[in-house]
């Protein structure tokens, strides 16, 4: 999220979509510092369904070095878990890049909940 300064001064939004209710995507975007980003609640799925939006795998998530550092990062710092009971832990969220006219100019449907859009691609794309 280092880019969001730059993202808004060009006139573009961050946005990104997760798979839970509003009001707890409200408390995720608050728990992540991430106040200038967009952040949507998709509970019933009709937007990451409309984006193609998949799950996640237990190999991929096994496998990725990222996720395992999040995790270690969040319970350094004693976050509350945010996710509950009735989660799909393998149901992903996206990142999307609006433009001045809400047009998207990338979509990044991540492989794991740790796989973020680089800094540098983002800005690339404004």
């Amino acid at each position: 999220m280092e880019a969001r300064t730059e993202i808004r001064a060009s006139g573009a939004e961050l946005l990104v979509v997760m798979p839970i209710s509003a009001t707890r995507a409200e408390t995720w975007r608050r728990g992540h510092d991430a106040r200038d980003v967009l952040v949507v609640g998709d509970a019933d799925r009709l937007l990451s369904t409309a984006l193609e939006i998949g799950r996640g795998s237990a190999a991929a998530l096994l496998l990725d070095g990222a996720s395992w550092r999040a995790a270690g990062s969040e319970a350094l710092r004693l976050r509350p878990a945010w996710k509950t009971g009735e989660d799909d832990g393998f149901q992903l969220g996206a990142d999307l890049l609006l433009d001045h006219r809400a047009r998207i100019t990338l979509l990044h449907r991540p492989r794991t909940a740790a796989d973020r859009v680089p800094p540098e691609e983002l800005l690339q794309r404004l």
